[in-house]
Formats: structure tokens, sequence, C-alpha cells
């Protein structure tokens, strides 16, 4: 029964962070390839960081019985500046859903030519289906698509990496890149506690907690480094496409486009629908409205953010959430061995 549970928790915290910007390959572009094959370095940090923290915050609900996020902020950071932080969080799970909405109007646009609004509603819609189905919903597209996600990008970038012409692994200057895997890790990990924070019912023991959150953070390295070397290898294609993961499938036919279209779909849909949810969830205890009201104005307010362009949110807005999110992610691992020390003395 707990390994169960812990394919199901490692799958719900792989498609929490294998949204548009992972699958697209505009993440790699904007934290790690700009560094040339250090970026790899960079990819690989930021996996550590993001199991490490996974198991933290779960381990930290089931040590403390706590069964939503409010709690944990308070637990973590003590009720005011919990409070502080938990606003915060609040946008910029806003902000993620309209990100994913942006990069189904960017896909419907570069690969079919459909209008960018169109693409944006379609996806909206899916969303509200499924917040129609809330907890359940949300669980079993994650434990459904994940595993799908996982095996589809696997494969389409060893696809590419061997099918490069002009291999391209040149480092460039050292610059950040740290600090860029760190920002990358922290922005992803503010919208996760949300979510992973609410999941008593699934996450009853710290083993599940520990192996799940380091099993999602194994997955999503393996596929980040296939998908970093295949966009290296063919980095003369890519250009400054939105969707280069996308530019990059075309390269090699019809048939490779079309199933990297479906499976940049899948990695859209679950992170929106999955940040729709956890969105729901944290205004439904803040505001006095029934929930169908809150899911109706979500999906409309998403709809209008998604216009400002799908690059523009993944380089300006992720990153300014980014560096607020590396004090929640270094704060979280303090308590979080603190509380082992506790226990150890």
């Amino acid at each position: 029964m707990d390994k169960i549970k812990i394919i199901k928790t490692a799958c719900v915290y792989t498609g929490l962070i294998f949204g548009a910007g992972f699958a697209s390959g505009q993440e790699h572009l904007t934290f790690f390839l700009r560094y040339g094959r250090l970026g790899i370095a960079g990819i690989i940090v930021a996996s550590v960081l993001i199991a490490l923290c996974g198991w933290a915050v779960m381990d930290i609900c089931v040590r403390q019985k706590i069964g939503n996020y409010r709690e944990f902020m308070a637990m973590v950071f003590g009720p005011r500046l919990g409070a502080a932080l938990d606003i915060i969080t609040g946008v910029f799970i806003f902000v993620i859903f309209s990100a994913m909405l942006a990069a189904t109007g960017a896909m419907g646009s570069e690969a079919a030519g459909l209008p960018f609004t169109w693409g944006v509603i379609f996806a909206a819609a899916l969303c509200f289906i499924v917040l129609l189905f809330d907890l359940r919903g949300m669980v079993q597209i994650n434990i459904i698509i994940s595993p799908i996600l996982v095996v589809g990008a696997l494969l389409l970038g060893l696809y590419a990496i061997f099918g490069s012409a002009a291999p391209a692994f040149a480092a460039r200057a050292v610059d950040n890149w740290p600090t860029s895997a760190v920002v990358y890790a922290s922005y992803n990990l503010i919208p996760a506690v949300a979510v992973l924070a609410a999941m008593p019912k699934l996450v009853t023991s710290r083993k599940i907690a520990r192996h799940g959150g380091i099993l999602g953070g194994i997955f999503l390295g393996i596929i980040g480094i296939v998908l970093a070397v295949a966009l290296l290898s063919n980095i003369g294609l890519i250009g400054q496409m939105e969707l280069p993961m996308l530019a990059l499938a075309r390269n090699y036919g019809h048939l490779v486009a079309n199933l990297y279209i479906i499976l940049l779909f899948l990695a859209i849909f679950t992170t929106a629908a999955t940040n729709a949810f956890s969105l729901t969830e944290w205004l439904a205890a803040r505001v006095n409205f029934s929930k169908m009201r809150i899911k109706i104005a979500i999906i409309i307010l998403g709809i209008a953010a998604a216009h400002v362009g799908f690059s523009n949110i993944v380089t300006h807005a992720y990153s300014f959430f980014g560096f607020l999110g590396i004090f929640i992610m270094v704060s979280i691992i303090i308590y979080f061995f603190r509380g082992i020390k506790h226990r150890e003395s």
C-alpha cells in the first residue's frame, strides 16, 4: 500500500513542476541553457533541491499533523510572516495558472496557426471541468498523465539527441548558473507546497514523504537533462521560438511533431488544472464566496492575464517570484533539519 502511495505522490509532485515551461524547453533556455553545457550542472542542482524540499514539506506535514497550506506556513514561519508569504503564494499560483493558459495559446498559434485566444479559452474550459471534481479530479489527472509525460519526454529527447546532425556543446561564461538553478527550484516550490501540504490522506507516513519527494526529484532530473542535451545538440534550430522543443520536434517530421504537441498539451493541462485547484482552495479559505463563483472568477481572470504572453511570464514573473521563493525554500530546509536534529538529541 505504501508503494502505491509513494508512486502516486511522486506522480503528483512531478505533475506540479512538469508544466509548459519545462516541457516546452522555455524554462531550460531561461534558466539553464544560456550557460551552455554548464546548464546541465544547474539542472542537477535544481533537481536535488526540488527532491529535498518536497521531502521536507511532506515530512513536516506528517510529523506536525498539518492538513493545509495555511497551517504549514504558520508552523514554519510563524503566524504573521506566514500570513504575508501566504498572500505571495496565492498571487504566484495565479501567475502560473495564467502562464499555462498562455502556453496553450502559443502552442495553438505556432503548431496549428490558430488564434492565440482560442487556445487559451480551450485550456481554461478543460481546467474548469477538472475543478468540478475537486481534489479527486486533480489527483487522478496527475496519476494518469505524469507517467505519460515522463516516458514521452525521455523518448522524444533521446530521439532529438541521436537525430542531431550538428551537436553543439560549447561552454559559455560561467556567469551565475548556480543562482539560476536555485531560483528555478525555489519558484517551483512555491505552488508545490500549497498542494503537497493539502494531501494528508495520500501522504500518511514519513516513509511516503521521503520516497515520494526524492522519486519526484529524480524523475524531473532525468527528464531535464535529456531535454537539455537535446536542445543543446540542436541549438541552431530553436531560434527565438516561444516553444523551442516544438520547433525541434518539427525538424524530425510531422509524426514526431504531432506526438510532441500532444505531450506538451498534457504537460500544460496537468499544471494548469493543479494550480487552478490549489488557487480555488486557497481563495475558498479566505473569501466568503461559494466555490463555484471562485472557480468561474479564476477562469475568467486567468484568460485575461494569459494575454501577457507565455515567454514574458516565464522570463519576468517567474524570476521575480523565484528570488522571493529562495527565502521560503531555505527556511523550510532549515526547519526540516532542525526537526531531525531535535529528534536525535
